[in-house]
């Protein structure tokens, strides 16, 4: 896609630290990582969305898993946090991608989230209609 950052590094005509390459995605480091090994997981093919598509999220999040295991092995973090956002959220960059952020205990990264009660009865009903729509 024409003025895609992301489309134009899977096409080879703009830089990055690549640490994955296969036929379908591709893993580079985070130009401005919250965190050292911060990496980006993407579909080589522009993609607004992995949610629900073909197998491009599959292979999305298998890489994802492989992106880990080989972080775990060169950086032995105490843990990861790994996010995807999609649709009008996502930010500057209109092209699928999932966050691959190691972590150590008392880093400074917040992924914060407001939290509040669970309503058991509404939660009951709300279960219920998503298990329903899954078929």
């Amino acid at each position: 896609m024409a003025d895609c950052e992301f489309c134009a590094i899977a096409a080879g005509e703009r830089g990055a630290h690549v640490v994955h390459d296969d036929e379908h995605t591709l893993a580079i480091l985070d130009e401005m990582p919250t965190r050292r090994g911060h990496t980006l997981v993407l579909p080589k093919a522009h993609r607004e969305e992995l949610l629900g598509t073909d197998e491009t999220g599959k292979a999305v999040f298998k890489t994802v898993d492989a992106v880990a295991g080989a972080l775990r092995r060169v950086l032995d973090p105490d843990g990861f946090s790994v996010f995807y956002t999609s649709g009008p959220l996502v930010g500057s960059v209109r092209h699928a991608h999932v966050h691959v952020v190691p972590r150590a205990a008392g880093d400074d990264v917040s992924l914060a989230l407001d939290r509040g009660d669970l309503d058991h009865d509404a939660a009951a009903d709300l279960a219920a209609r998503i298990r329903d729509a899954e078929h």
